[in-house]
């Protein structure tokens, strides 16, 4: 009997230890990752609305700011962990907030707007122009430096939006406006003409968007932002296999842009550039983001603020996501093997 009593324990407990195994699930690394509504913000979006970093085991929390002054601000305080942050505010500030540059999110995306029936088709046809541009956005940097270059006088005015920017030029206060995405795709649709694209002018991608996080965060969280790039890539991957769901995600962050639009800005392939017009990409590069930040000293950073800032370029996490996701036979994209 007391054989046959413990044999009865003995199997209550093992089916009870079954059960609770099935019902356990590992605690998901919690984070708060902040954004700005513009379309090149979208791999995050993708990501999320997929269910991709949920399979990373990740519990991530999104964080809408009007603008990067206020985006950059929360990070410093401590309120979101990390953001996509433009490649030239990460100058800006990188002295005064404690940031690690972890990998990409979005390439290129800017384009010289002008009225309909005006006549400038390049850059020397702006001489004497007045233009609009936006604060701290790297497309910005690239015209400037380029129409610098070409010894064209032109006059600026900086907006804090891009769609302050596109008002201006509409009501006449600016001849042309430096807009980015998804900005120069919705002036097709208010009659305004695109002059001339980054990719007219800049022959190699530059770095819209980088994906930075705090850097007490960083130091301590190494496998989750392991985890992070993993997700970024896999979204990279599932908006050229999944683009229709993508389009559905990326426009529920920005609704008051139509579904079109958000198509054209980081979707559709523009034959005038043989790529999307903004492209969505965590690749990383450390060589090339060097050369572009060399671009901008010393008008938006000092010789010793580029040294401090290459020195939180880091991907130990982005070689070891990408080294993951080669040995478990993942696909990636092209741009990772070139």
């Amino acid at each position: 009997m007391k054989k046959i009593l413990a044999v009865a324990i003995l199997a209550v407990v093992a089916v009870a230890a079954v059960a609770g195994f099935a019902l356990y699930k590992p605690t998901s690394a919690a984070l708060k990752i902040g954004y700005l509504p513009a379309a090149s913000y979208g791999l995050v979006w993708i990501a999320y609305e997929s269910g991709i970093f949920e399979n990373e085991g990740l519990d991530v929390t999104l964080v809408e700011y009007p603008n990067v002054g206020q985006l950059v601000a929360a990070l410093n305080r401590g309120d979101i962990d990390g953001a996509p942050l433009t490649s030239v505010a990460i100058a800006a500030f990188i002295r005064d907030v404690d940031m690690t540059i972890v990998a990409g999110n979005s390439f290129d995306g800017t384009a010289l707007v002008v009225n309909a029936g005006a006549n400038i088709t390049s850059l020397n046809d702006l001489y004497g122009s007045h233009i609009g541009t936006v604060a701290q956005v790297p497309g910005d940097f690239i015209f400037k430096r380029a129409i610098e270059d070409a010894n064209v006088n032109v006059t600026y005015t900086t907006y804090l939006t891009p769609a302050d920017a596109l008002a201006a030029l509409e009501n006449g206060t600016v001849d042309a406006a430096m807009l980015w995405e998804p900005y120069a795709s919705l002036s097709e649709f208010r009659n305004l003409t695109i002059a001339v694209w980054d990719g007219d002018i800049h022959s190699s991608d530059y770095p819209c968007c980088l994906q930075v996080f705090r850097g007490s965060f960083a130091r301590s969280n190494q496998d989750t932002i392991v985890k992070f790039i993993r997700a970024l890539i896999k979204a990279e991957a599932y908006t050229s296999t999944n683009p229709s769901d993508s389009l559905t995600y990326v426009h529920k962050y920005i609704p008051s842009v139509s579904i079109q639009i958000i198509s054209n800005s980081i979707f559709y392939q523009d034959p005038a550039l043989g790529r999307t017009r903004n492209p969505l990409s965590a690749y990383f590069n450390t060589s090339d983001l060097a050369s572009f930040y060399q671009l901008l000293v010393p008008s938006v950073i000092t010789q010793n603020g580029l040294l401090t800032l290459l020195s939180k370029l880091d991907a130990t996490n982005y070689d070891r996501a990408i080294n993951a996701l080669k040995s478990e036979g993942f696909t990636l994209p092209q741009r990772y093997l070139s």
